[in-house]
């Protein structure tokens, strides 16, 4: 990634500490500075609606279920509110780590984070990083092993923002969560977890929602580091 570092951050998702320290270079694609990072470099080529109808292909593919769809409510929340947003774009755009217009990157970003999803469908989503890269049940490759080894990485290390090691410690999983509650983690070589519960802790992650699936693994013993 040239735009995007592969570190985790230390700080709270939304902060521009990092940020400021380091020339604009958000240090991973899972806190907010580095997903706008990352939806600007997928709109290369291509207006916002483009872009927006590729992700939802993509992510109704992978899950296999067509029923799912942006929630434009929530869409429009967020950008009632992306002052902080708003700054973190600027910011990288200003050091040159954006290319396209922030307005039109900020209301693509928005309407990805608006995806709206039950937990069986994220689930299956998924499945394809627990399989080296293969959507099960097709059979078809969505990305190569060695690719799907380092989205697991990149879960494992940043993926719970600035409790990531905690989460490593407790579950053991690749995860990633969301403030909406979500948590995926995969386990790989056996299958993809979706959990969701609002209640949220300190770092922004699912208290219940951690809880369940440091249960989850201890009956089922399949955390990467073993029983």
């Amino acid at each position: 990634m040239v735009k995007v570092g592969r570190e985790p951050s230390g700080d709270p998702f939304n902060s521009i500490v990092q940020l400021e320290h380091e020339s604009g270079k958000p240090r991973n694609p899972f806190i907010n500075a580095g997903a706008i990072a990352v939806v600007d470099a997928i709109m290369m080529g291509h207006e916002p609606k483009e872009t927006l109808g590729e992700i939802l292909s993509f992510v109704r593919y992978i899950a296999d279920d067509d029923s799912i769809y942006f929630d434009h409510a929530v869409a429009a929340s967020e950008m009632a509110h992306r002052d902080r947003n708003a700054s973190l774009a600027h910011f990288m755009k200003a050091f040159g780590h954006l290319r396209h217009d922030v307005d039109k990157v900020l209301g693509t970003y928005f309407h990805q984070c608006a995806i709206a999803m039950s937990c069986e469908q994220l689930a299956h989503a998924g499945l394809f990083l627990a399989s080296d890269g293969v959507n099960e049940p097709s059979g078809i490759r969505v990305v190569a092993p060695q690719r799907a080894r380092r989205i697991n990485s990149l879960m494992m290390m940043c993926g719970h923002y600035d409790a990531s090691g905690e989460f490593a410690f407790r579950v053991g999983l690749p995860g990633k969560s969301g403030v909406g509650g979500g948590i995926l983690a995969i386990a790989p070589g056996h299958g993809s977890v979706a959990v969701w519960s609002p209640g949220l802790d300190a770092y922004g992650n699912s208290l219940l929602g951690t809880q369940a699936l440091e249960m989850f693994v201890q009956r089922t013993g399949w955390s990467v580091f073993g029983h």
